[in-house]
């Protein structure tokens, strides 16, 4: 069963011209493609929260431990990269988001690494595990994670794009309209 959205076209001269978005035919995948559109759009955010959340304690970071800032430039072109695949996304899922669940995953890991062991890339945080910005990145790279493996689990046919959608106009006049 196809989702269908009905649009009413609100021109005056001719009200009872109905289109109906389906999806390209042989598919049944309209609910799947949008699915996918919302998890690569909310990855996509994600990763720019990812960005922006380093880019903050960029300065701070690289006059206390320049080794560490230099990190923190790579996970943000990392981030860039790794999204702007997400924005083109002509990829299968799994060559998709595998990059986005190992950014993700390494970077919870570089956390946890530095807040137990003391490194030459961070000597300063060990047991610092109440640092605002490092909860909020710790939330954002773990959300980030759990899409990018949900997204990797879904069917191949739900990993479909919006380009299958197709407008076809329907004429006559609708009940109850």
């Amino acid at each position: 069963m196809t989702t269908q959205l009905l649009i009413r076209d609100h021109d005056t001269s001719d009200r009872d011209t109905v289109q109906r978005r389906t999806s390209a035919p042989g598919h049944e995948s309209s609910h799947a493609a949008s699915t996918a559109l919302v998890l690569r759009g909310t990855g996509i955010v994600l990763l720019t929260g990812i960005a922006v959340i380093h880019i903050v304690q960029l300065v701070p970071t690289f006059q206390g431990m320049p080794l560490l800032g230099v990190a923190y430039l790579l996970l943000i072109a990392g981030a860039v990269v790794v999204g702007a695949r997400l924005v083109m996304g002509q990829r299968p899922a799994l060559h998709l988001w595998l990059p986005v669940a190992a950014l993700g995953t390494s970077v919870v890991l570089g956390y946890a690494f530095t807040r137990l062991f003391s490194t030459p890339l961070d000597r300063a945080d060990v047991g610092n595990w109440s640092c605002m910005l490092g909860m909020a990145a710790l939330f954002v790279e773990g959300v980030l994670v759990a899409i990018a493996l949900y997204a990797m689990s879904l069917r191949p046919e739900a990993q479909h794009t919006a380009r299958e959608f197709a407008y076809v106009p329907v004429s006559g006049r609708e009940n109850g309209a």
